[in-house]
């Protein structure tokens, strides 16, 4: 490794500033190429003309024996080096790291009109006209902070750790997953695209994490370089189409029997898609859902990995190290299955998040029939986050609650339109693919598809609502826990379902064990759901139901006064009418076997016969 610099590019590109402080920082002597001009150059370019190749031979040859002169002890020389030619005789019999500030004309322009220097502004364009780029070498952009220009040097020429992984992507939570990784004491290096809005993301993580053990790139081929081999990458990056653009541009960078990892919310058919692709040419490929917000990612998220086994092999020690430990403290991660399982599920537990959300938001509504004074919305939401019913979601409600800005509640100054971002619908799809009913998350989509139509809002009116004696808080809170047993059914049936399809091998048991913690919907109702399937595989139903039955008629009595206050509890009210399907033995589907066969001479099946036996019925004819 050499240790002679040559910071070069035109007057004022910095070239001294960012020189003293790599010296400094290397512990190097440091250079001005400028004070080795003989007095007839300082004196010709003082009367604004440039200098040509012969006025520049004998400072050059100077320059170069100097620095011959520190090749063993090293030295970071600013000089202008503009041509090639000129880079040929400085470096000369020596192994020089080029680097190059380079810089917009205006910008230096500018710069140069608030120094004092032997060299006027007038003569810029004329070393702009004379630059030639730099063939090999370390080009950078000036407008970057002078640390970060020293961080990209060092990183460049220095003799560095190999990085353990790498991470794609530096949104909210590529970063905290980043972070999360570097406080576990693992090399880590981050990627992200480098655009006029982007570009200063890598140089301010790197500035405010100030760890050895990080390293920033905005190319692929030197990201990719940094990383211990096989490789291992976790792809932080939109759903879609996003995931497959970077695929395709980090492709000829990787090696068989590196690892990507698609941490983000995507599509398990796109998963499985991409599992193919990349196992023909041996990457192994892993679709993981990732869950816990930008907190859980920084402190210990919930992963639900999915795909090739022995790729999750060899990444299961680091994912391990920065997951979320469940009540036992084992990590919040494990193997699921083949394909894209791992993201199938991380779906549908979005789906039970978007149920479980609007539960609370409907719990919420309630109040407005209670005669709880608003001051006292928050005190009341934490007296329920305990025992059976306490939640992740359950606990953030007070803080919400009782947030103001002045004197107002900032809730009631939140435009009451709610987003997504897919998931849900993706669970609703799915369940009407494989013919499961997720009714319950489908109301809950459909909620926040409804608070952003706004064509009701000209019509509606707001009701005048009484505060019946009859509703009991109690009843309340009973009721929100059996339409929250009711919505986690219908999900884990759901992953059931279509993991039985896939022949996927899901165990339920380690899905819910997963979700203990690190993850948005952990709840102490997901550790009973766990504590069970593991006596149990199969008593997901049975237990479930028991559950229910217990607070059914408080569900029950909620609705009911709901109705009557014309007050909309959907969730709810979908799960009461789930729970009441379930509860009886028959359904209304002989009638709808009639029709069908009336109509469409469909055929029917009897309770009486064989049940590979179909029939028809003229039913016009007496």
């Amino acid at each position: 490794m050499s240790n002679l610099y040559i910071i070069m590019g035109v007057s004022g590109s910095g070239k001294t500033t960012v020189g003293e402080a790599l010296a400094q920082e290397l512990s190097l002597p440091f250079l001005d190429a400028d004070t080795y001009h003989p007095q007839a150059n300082i004196e010709k370019m003082q009367s604004g003309q440039a200098l040509n190749d012969q006025d520049r031979e004998p400072w050059l040859v100077r320059l170069n024996e100097v620095l011959a002169a520190r090749s063993e002890e090293g030295a970071v020389l600013a000089c202008s080096a503009l041509k090639q030619s000129y880079r040929d005789t400085l470096s000369s019999g020596l192994t020089i790291n080029w680097v190059h500030l380079s810089g917009g004309f205006e910008l230096i322009h500018n710069r140069m009109q608030l120094r004092s220097h032997f060299m006027p502004a007038s003569l810029l364009q004329s070393q702009f006209d004379t630059l030639e780029p730099l063939k090999d070498g370390l080009t950078l952009d000036i407008t970057a902070a002078p640390e970060y220009l020293i961080y990209q040097i060092r990183q460049r020429f220095e003799v560095q750790q190999a990085a353990q992984w790498g991470i794609v992507g530096m949104g909210v939570m590529g970063k905290s997953l980043a972070i999360n990784a570097l406080n576990k004491g693992i090399a880590t290096a981050v990627y992200n695209r480098d655009t006029p809005e982007e570009a200063h993301i890598i140089s301010d993580l790197i500035q405010s994490q100030d760890n050895p053990k990080l390293s920033g790139y905005s190319n692929y081929k030197d990201f990719t370089e940094k990383l211990e081999r096989p490789r291992k990458i976790l792809l932080m990056v939109p759903a879609g189409k996003p995931v497959d653009l970077v695929i395709d541009q980090l492709s000829k960078y990787l090696s068989p029997g590196d690892v990507l990892i698609d941490g983000g919310n995507t599509h398990y058919n796109d998963t499985q898609r991409r599992s193919k692709l990349l196992g023909e040419r041996q990457i192994g490929y892993i679709g993981m859902g990732v869950s816990g917000g930008e907190k859980g990612a920084l402190e210990g998220p919930a992963l639900m990995p999915g795909g090739d086994l022995e790729a999750y092999n060899y990444v299961s020690t680091l994912l391990e190290s920065i997951a979320a430990k469940d009540p036992k403290g084992a990590p919040c991660v494990g193997y699921l299955g083949q394909g894209g399982c791992g993201h199938l599920v991380k779906t549908v537990h979005n789906g039970i998040e978007y149920a479980e959300m609007q539960l609370l938001a409907e719990l919420y509504s309630l109040m407005e029939l209670s005669n709880i004074d608003r001051s006292g919305y928050g005190s009341l939401f934490k007296s329920w986050n305990v025992e059976d019913y306490s939640s992740y979601l359950m606990s953030i409600m007070p803080d919400i609650l009782d947030k103001k800005e002045g004197d107002a509640y900032l809730l009631d100054l939140i435009l009451d339109e709610a987003a997504h971002k897919g998931t849900g619908a993706w669970t609703a799809q799915t369940a009407l693919k494989y013919g499961q009913d997720t009714g319950i998350i489908a109301t809950a989509l459909n909620m926040r598809y409804h608070s952003t139509a706004g064509w009701f809002r000209t019509l509606s009116q707001k009701p005048q609502r009484t505060r019946p004696a009859e509703l009991n808080l109690d009843h309340a809170i009973e009721a929100y826990q059996a339409a929250r047993i009711l919505n986690h059914l219908q999900g884990l049936r759901l992953i059931k379902a279509v993991s039985d399809d896939h022949k996927w091998n899901v165990d339920l048991a380690e899905v819910t064990r997963i979700w203990t913690d690190g993850c948005i919907i952990k709840s102490r109702l997901i550790e009973q759901l766990h504590e069970a399937l593991s006596i149990d595989s199969t008593s997901l139903e049975s237990w479930c139901f028991q559950a229910y039955q217990k607070h059914q008629r408080a569900l029950k009595k909620i609705v009911s006064i709901s109705i009557a206050e014309d007050l909309s509890l959907p969730v709810h009210s979908a799960a009461l009418q789930f729970g009441l399907a379930i509860s009886d033995p028959n359904t209304t589907a002989n009638i709808i076997q009639a029709q069908r066969d009336y109509f469409g001479a469909h055929t029917y099946k009897r309770k009486d016969k064989a049940p590979s036996d179909n029939f028809h019925t003229d039913w016009t004819k007496p």
